[in-house]
């Protein structure tokens, strides 16, 4: 699920294939469109007017107009699109595939301005509010920090086990991972070295940071959620 930051627009991905998209107002949906795969991933822009799709067990990245069930337009990945996430304008797209690759995109066109092979497959991605910083995380255990301009990462990191989850703070100054190494990280955006890094009891599953950077959540396969 994805909610834009007026909390108008809700959409959801479901195990039934299909993508909703909901007024705050009703449990009716404005519309739905069906995926063709099991469990779509969904993000919605911050005023609502944009939404990207991921295909989770297809090949098919998607963009949509809230106004509209049928796609702005489409983009086949070769393999399941992972993570999907976009900028709280619009502009830019970012989705993480199972094939191995970042790719960004305008909002304008379905032609990837630029793509980056991980070497094994990219499970979280995220993008600041004006869309110049993207963070991945990747099976091949490292966090990326790439600017929007190039295909080229800033820096990398290794955790040493496959990172699961990644947060950008909405200015880009800071960036949270989780990894399957057990351990929440912080990096500011300038420097591959952690601020900081916090030992769970076992897998970090999913992470989130304030849009000011000043808070972190993150929830772990020990059963605990951290603040």
């Amino acid at each position: 699920v994805s909610i834009s930051a007026d909390g108008e627009y809700i959409v959801v991905g479901s195990t039934n294939k299909k993508i909703y998209l909901f007024d705050k107002d009703s449990s009716t949906p404005l519309w739905n469109y069906t995926a063709g795969q099991w469990s779509p991933v969904v993000s919605i822009t911050a005023d609502g007017e944009y939404i990207a799709v991921g295909d989770n067990d297809g090949d098919k990245l998607y963009l949509f107009d809230k106004d509209s069930s049928t796609p702005l337009w489409n983009y086949s990945a070769g393999r399941g699109v992972r993570s999907v996430a976009i900028s709280a304008d619009g502009e830019y797209i970012v989705a993480g595939s199972t094939d191995g690759r970042v790719y960004l995109f305008d909002k304008n066109s379905s032609t990837p301005l630029w793509s980056y092979e991980t070497g094994y497959f990219v499970w979280s991605v995220a993008i600041s509010a004006d869309g110049r910083y993207i963070a991945a995380g990747s099976y091949d255990s490292k966090v990326y920090l790439f600017g929007w301009e190039s295909s080229t990462p800033l820096w990398t990191y290794s955790t040493g086990f496959g990172v699961r989850s990644v947060s950008i703070s909405a200015d880009g100054e800071y960036i949270t991972a989780g990894s399957f190494d057990n351990k929440e990280y912080l990096f500011d955006k300038d420097s591959s070295i952690p601020l900081w890094s916090y030992e769970t009891g076992d897998y970090i599953w999913g992470v989130a940071i304030s849009a000011d950077g000043t808070h972190i959540a993150a929830a772990s396969y020990d059963y605990n959620v951290y603040f």
